[in-house]
């Protein structure tokens, strides 16, 4: 009985266990969140950490230079797509794309087969005009005789002399013809122009060629020339002779202006300039791209500002933080400006700021209006070179 008594008291002693550890646990936490917000109104407030800002101020000017990046393209002095004068089968290529050659040296060959075949004939007629020449002579000299013991007339005297007078001319007109023959005979050999290299080659040995069909692209080789396509405002800038600077993406070279075109193109309404090259330089070949800068005055308000300093804005606008004293701290505050010209560094810009007014020039993009900064003593130390390339 006695087990019996003890086994319904240890039940009610776990349920009542079971239920009181939860009830426990529910208690402490909400004695810790308690305590824990407790903790947090009585810690005292701290300052927000104000940031340290490079500024400089802005200048007001009346005028902006403009400056224009020209490009233009290197080019041979002479270029020249050369081929046959005559129509043939092309039966020798002695050259190949970037081959240099010189003056008078042969490229090409075609078939003169026939026209030597033509020179053979001609020789052949020559002979047999200059017999026919010979015997009008022979003729005239035995019809003068007979006229002298009067056993001829006149007029067989006369027709005798004219019989030679063609002879003789029948064989110059066929030495013409030979001669004639020999040019297009030195016609079969294509030779360069002038000293120079193979740009292209768009034929191959066995090509049956038309007269006039080009077989080769040429340069001439030597200082290259730059051409620029210029308005006419940028023209006037230039005179003949005169030297100026053109850059590559690695290196500057001088020029000299060798001609100014006195029409504008009708496609692009621009003026050719063509500017020789003064000294020789490997690294720029025909084609490659040399650029001049062309600077302009020109007349326009406002202020030079980095271009780090500007946030994009709306409708177009950028932002400016300036910076202000108010009740005794310093404080952002914006403008909003409008972009007049840029280049790579700096930005000439418009709007409502005042001269000598400090702006912040980098780091625009940890800020926000409104917000307090402390200003950089050696702010003018880093902004000097800005302000001596504005």
């Amino acid at each position: 009985m006695t087990n019996a008594n003890q086994l319904p008291q240890q039940l009610s002693y776990k349920k009542y266990l079971i239920w009181l550890i939860p009830f426990i646990a529910l208690i402490a936490l909400v004695v810790l969140m308690k305590a824990s917000g407790n903790g947090q109104t009585q810690q005292a407030p701290t300052e927000a950490k104000k940031l340290l800002v490079n500024v400089m101020p802005i200048e007001w000017h009346e005028q902006y230079v403009q400056k224009r990046l020209v490009v233009g393209r290197a080019e041979a002095p002479q270029t020249a797509a050369i081929g046959f004068d005559l129509s043939g089968s092309v039966v020798d290529i002695l050259v190949d794309e970037g081959q240099v050659v010189v003056a008078g040296e042969i490229l090409a060959k075609i078939d003169d087969q026939r026209l030597r075949a033509q020179m053979s004939e001609l020789s052949a007629i020559l002979n047999r005009a200059e017999s026919e020449a010979n015997l009008a002579e022979l003729s005239l000299k035995r019809v003068v005789e007979l006229v002298d013991k009067k056993l001829e007339s006149a007029q067989r005297l006369d027709e005798s002399r004219e019989s030679v007078n063609a002879a003789n001319a029948f064989v110059d007109e066929i030495v013409a013809r030979k001669q004639t023959l020999l040019v297009e005979i030195g016609k079969t050999k294509l030779l360069a122009p002038f000293d120079g290299s193979v740009v292209s080659r768009l034929v191959d040995k066995g090509t049956v060629v038309a007269a006039g069909q080009t077989l080769f692209n040429f340069q001439q080789n030597g200082h290259l020339e730059v051409r620029f396509a210029l308005s006419a405002d940028h023209v006037n800038k230039f005179t003949l002779d005169q030297v100026m600077t053109l850059s590559t993406q690695t290196n500057r070279v001088l020029g000299k202006i060798k001609s100014i075109a006195q029409q504008r193109r009708l496609d692009t309404r621009t003026v050719d300039v063509i500017v020789s090259l003064t000294e020789q330089n490997v690294s720029i070949l025909p084609g490659d791209l040399l650029h001049i800068d062309i600077s302009s005055d020109i007349n326009a308000q406002g202020f030079w500002v980095p271009r780090k300093a500007l946030v994009s804005g709306v409708r177009g606008l950028w932002s400016l933080f300036t910076v202000e004293v108010i009740d005794g701290e310093h404080q952002l505050v914006t403008k909003l400006v409008e972009m007049v010209y840029a280049d790579d560094k700096k930005s000439f810009v418009r709007g409502a700021l005042q001269d000598g007014v400090p702006v912040v020039i980098e780091g625009v993009q940890r800020l926000v209006p409104g917000q307090k900064v402390l200003i950089n003593d050696n702010t003018h130390t880093m902004t000097s070179p800005m302000l001596g390339s504005l």
